[in-house]
C-alpha cells in the first residue's frame, strides 16, 4: 500500500532547464554532454557554487556566464498544475521531494514557498550522494517514516526510476514535463 509519494524537483516540479539549454546549444558542446554532466555532478554534490558552475560552463562553451544563467533561470517556473495536484495528494499521502541539486539550486523551492507541499525534502548536496545511489532513496523514505515499498517515486529519468524499483518502490516516469501522467491522476481519484 502506498503511504508516501516522492517527487523529483527538476524535470517534474520545475523544468529540466539545464538539459533544455544543452539541447538548444548542442553544437557548442560538440554533441557531447560530458562536460555539462561533470559540472552537474559537482554542483549536485555541493562541491561548486552556482556561480562556479556558470563560469566553468561559460569557459567550456564560449558564452558569457550571465547569459547562460539568465537563459536557464528564465525557464525555472514551477508547474502550477502539479503544485495544485500535490496539495490534493498531501491530504491523503505523505509527500516528499528527492532531488539531485546544490544548495543554491534547491533554494528555488523555498523562494517560491513550495517547501510546505512536502513533509520531507532530501537533496543530494546535503546527503553527499546523488541518485541513482540507493542510499539517497532510503534516506528519503526514512525521513518520511515509511518503508521504501510503501513509496511511489516520480522522476523524469529512467535510471533514477530503475534504481527506485530495485528498492521495491512503485514508480511513475514523468515523461513529459507539464503533463500529469495518467497513473498519477488515477491514484488520487482512487482515494
Amino acid at each position: 500500500m502506498i503511504k508516501a509519494v516522492i517527487f523529483d524537483c527538476f524535470g517534474v516540479l520545475y523544468p529540466q532547464a539545464v538539459g533544455q539549454f544543452f539541447e538548444r546549444y548542442k553544437d557548442l558542446f560538440s554533441d557531447d554532454s560530458t562536460a555539462l554532466d561533470q559540472l552537474n555532478l559537482q554542483i549536485d554534490l555541493g562541491k561548486i557554487t552556482r556561480a562556479e558552475f556558470f563560469a566553468s560552463l561559460a569557459e567550456k562553451i564560449g558564452m558569457p556566464a550571465d547569459k547562460i544563467q539568465s537563459e536557464i533561470d528564465r525557464e525555472l517556473v514551477a508547474d502550477q498544475q502539479l503544485v495544485e495536484f500535490i496539495k490534493k495528494m498531501k491530504k491523503t499521502y505523505k509527500t516528499g521531494m528527492l532531488s539531485n541539486a546544490g544548495k543554491e539550486e534547491i533554494a528555488i523551492v523555498y523562494r517560491d514557498r513550495l517547501d510546505g507541499l512536502f513533509d520531507s525534502i532530501t537533496v543530494s548536496y546535503e546527503a553527499g550522494i546523488v541518485k541513482p545511489s540507493s542510499e539517497i532513496y532510503l534516506i528519503c523514505a526514512q525521513r518520511l517514516g515509511v518503508d521504501p515499498t510503501e513509496c511511489l517515486f516520480i522522476d523524469d529519468s529512467v535510471i533514477n526510476i530503475d534504481a527506485a524499483q530495485k528498492l521495491g518502490m512503485k514508480t511513475i516516469l514523468y515523461a513529459t514535463y507539464g503533463m500529469l501522467p495518467e497513473e498519477l491522476t488515477t491514484l488520487i481519484n482512487r482515494k
